[in-house]
């Protein structure tokens, strides 16, 4: 939109230049008798700017500054710039004429601001901490330039005299800012000690640039001068002065305005008198284009649900236990034996060197695809354990009383595990049924499918236990980040996509042909993956392609504070271990707890729990029957876990999601299950 202004405003002057000298004329004379041909001029200037910046104000709008809310405000300041152009002068007596102007200038500034604070230094053993009285200092450079027209009425008092080369300018300026960016920073002045840093360990922080918010597209004003001309024939070399002074604030929210003090010189050319040419035809009106625009701003979600802009995302680094449930189920298609290809297989070869201690920074979904693995591993480890397989069909269809579907199946998973393995087939007991012990009771075709498994059981208890991982868990300050999105499309939208990224890495993208979701929201806290992992500025875009072809693509970005486990040691900030246990084996449609969620607690979280830990029970449900039903299904299960740990830990408290959170993809029987669960978070402060 800014370069189709910025176009239309060069045609029309360029059209003003060519119809200007059909303005010439015999114009009589206001001071006497004669009749004179006055003629128009063209001329070029240039000079130095003096840029008086009149500001009063704490921040730019939704740019942080790391003030303390003291009132600290940013003040004046000045700078040099310059500025060029080029006019066109016409006369309308010897005395007074017209002196239309346009040029690009300069007018950026830096304004600054201190605040006293106290400062805590470390000493050079990190043993003790020194208060100061210190001082950070707020630095604003503000880069802005633009064209400035300005129609001025040339005011010659003094003809016919002595003085009559002083003339006098007065008239209106107004100026589009083609740039209005910023970059601040905060500082630490004094101390000056090189102990004296910020949390981020540098002498500053809070680093950010960009296009200056709620920035003012035309800045108005007034301006007046004088200069005085010197004859070269046809030419006109005259020194100026001018003064311009603003009308409105740049920031269209904010106490800032500017004033022009300029100094230079102009070199004008008379034109000789050409009788006027007969008017030329009018010009075509410009051709429509179809509107196209886009716009997407981020938002983070506190404890109550309330939408906060988000301004900045801190990710912490937590010492963890992650628990893995063991899911012993194996999904099959509809009428197939085969196992599906999302399950993963290894040659023997790569059997060898697999190990559960490589499930970290991931979820229970993906550790669940390893699950036949993490079975072999486990047979090879215990000589003495034995196994049995169950298959199962779904008894409808198809596949009613179809038990040789059923044990195929199993024979299948049974092959797996002898092949890559090498388990001895007599430790693996197969046996058939329809529907499983323990069937999905649903007429929807998602419960249906469930059915249509292999179950793995086995006596030994380590066989299927969770998978327990020592790990580092990321948590970011917005566990969820909102997207809201929208777009103009005259035509019509042909594609969207969403990105969020650091760099060349993507973070999280979402795309769509044709209609797309105004709302988008990121699960940063459970997609560890996902988080940013570097202080580099997180953007974010939202790409738009008309049915047209053409594309927009507005893009914003907030800063990113990494606080990692080493820097909280180093700056001795109090840390705590964040532990998951996540339990399944809830039946469908039962909040109980199955003997072998309770061995799960007593066995592995009890013993990882201490009388200062801080124990948060969810419960969670997939997304299939009634939602209320669901909703207290949820609240059942997390109380039933809460009410076990809670006999040894008093600051125990649940919570249900139903299906408020879905926290793994219904589209599946496995995300179902994995679904069908209780996650329990430990925060355990770290005694030094």
């Amino acid at each position: 939109m800014k370069t189709f202004i910025v176009i239309r405003c060069a045609i029309i002057c360029v059209h003003l230049l060519c119809v200007l000298p059909q303005l010439q004329a015999e114009q009589p004379s206001a001071f006497g008798d004669s009749t004179k041909h006055l003629t128009m001029s063209l001329g070029l200037f240039g000079g130095v700017n003096l840029n008086q910046h009149f500001a009063s104000f704490e921040n730019l709008p939704s740019v942080p500054t790391g003030s303390t809310g003291d009132g600290v405000k940013f003040g004046n300041a000045s700078s040099i710039g310059f500025y060029v152009g080029g006019f066109a002068e016409i006369p309308v007596t010897e005395m007074f004429g017209i002196n239309l102007r346009l040029s690009y200038g300069t007018h950026g500034a830096s304004l600054t601001a201190t605040e006293p604070q106290r400062i805590g230094v470390l000493s050079d053993n990190d043993t003790k901490v020194t208060f100061f009285d210190g001082t950070f200092g707020r630095t604003l450079d503000a880069t802005l330039s633009g064209l400035t027209f300005e129609p001025l009425a040339a005011i010659n008092p003094f003809y016919g005299s002595s003085l009559e080369n002083l003339r006098f300018y007065a008239g209106l300026r107004g100026t589009y800012l083609l740039q209005k960016t910023y970059t601040q920073v905060e500082s630490m002045i004094s101390p000056t000690d090189q102990a004296a840093v910020f949390n981020n360990l540098q002498k500053t922080r809070n680093t950010q640039s960009g296009d200056i918010p709620q920035a003012s597209s035309l800045l108005f004003g007034v301006t007046v001068g004088v200069g005085y001309e010197i004859p070269l024939g046809d030419l006109r070399l005259a020194p100026e002065v001018l003064y311009s002074l603003g009308f409105n604030n740049i920031v269209s929210s904010l106490s800032w305005t500017m004033n022009v003090l300029r100094g230079g010189v102009s070199l004008r050319y008379v034109l000789p008198y050409v009788p006027p040419p007969p008017p030329p035809p009018p010009p075509p009106p410009p051709k429509e284009i179809p509107a196209l625009d886009a716009s997407i701003s981020a938002f983070t979600v506190d404890t109550s649900g309330a939408e906060i802009p988000l301004v900045q995302i801190k990710v912490e680094e937590f010492v963890s236990r992650q628990m893995y449930p063991v899911l012993p189920y194996v999904f099959f298609d509809r009428s197939s034996n085969v196992l599906p290809a999302r399950y993963h297989r290894l040659s023997p070869e790569e059997a060898a060197t697999f190990n559960e201690n490589k499930f970290y920074n991931t979820d229970a979904l993906k550790v669940y695809y390893d699950m036949l693995n993490v079975v072999g591993k486990r047979l090879q480890q215990r000589p003495k354990a034995k196994i049995t397989l169950f298959g199962c069909n779904d008894n409808t269809g198809p596949e009613e009383n179809n038990l040789a579907l059923s044990f195929q199946r199993a024979m299948d998973v049974r092959a797996y595990l002898k092949r890559t393995w090498n388990i001895d087939t007599t430790r693996m007991l197969v046996q058939v049924r329809n529907l499983p012990d323990k069937p999905t009771q649903s007429s929807d075709a998602e419960g249906i499918e469930e059915n249509r498994r292999v179950e793995i059981a086995s006596t030994d208890w380590e066989i299927l236990k969770p998978s327990l991982v020592y790990d580092t868990v990321l948590v970011p300050s917005a566990p969820v980040i909102k997207f809201k999105m929208d777009a103009n499309a005259n035509s019509g939208v042909g594609k969207a996509t969403l990105r969020a990224f650091q760099g060349a890495r993507t973070l999280k993208q979402y795309s769509t042909l044709g209609q797309y979701d105004k709302e988008f929201s990121w699960n940063t806290a459970r997609e560890q993956a996902t988080i940013p992992r570097t202080e580099e500025k997180m953007k974010f875009s939202f790409e738009v392609v008309d049915n047209d072809g053409r594309s927009v693509m507005p893009i914003d970005s907030v800063p990113v504070e990494q606080i990692t486990i080493r820097k909280k040691r180093s700056l001795r900030i109090k840390d705590k271990e964040i532990d998951t246990y996540r339990l399944i084996l809830f039946d469908f449609n039962s909040p109980e707890m199955l003997k072998e969620n309770q061995q799960i607690i007593k066995d592995i979280v009890l013993p990882n729990v201490k009388n200062t830990s801080v124990v948060q029970v969810s419960g969670y449900t997939d997304k299939l029957g009634n939602d209320d039903v669901n909703q207290r299904l949820s609240e059942g299960r997390a109380k039933n876990a809460a009410d076990i740990i809670r006999s040894s830990v008093l600051s125990t408290t649940a919570k249900g999601y139903g299906e408020k959170q879905v926290i793994y993809p219904h589209t599946i029987p496995e995300g179902r299950f994995l679904s069908r669960t209780v996650e329990v978070r430990v925060e355990t402060p770290i005694e030094e």
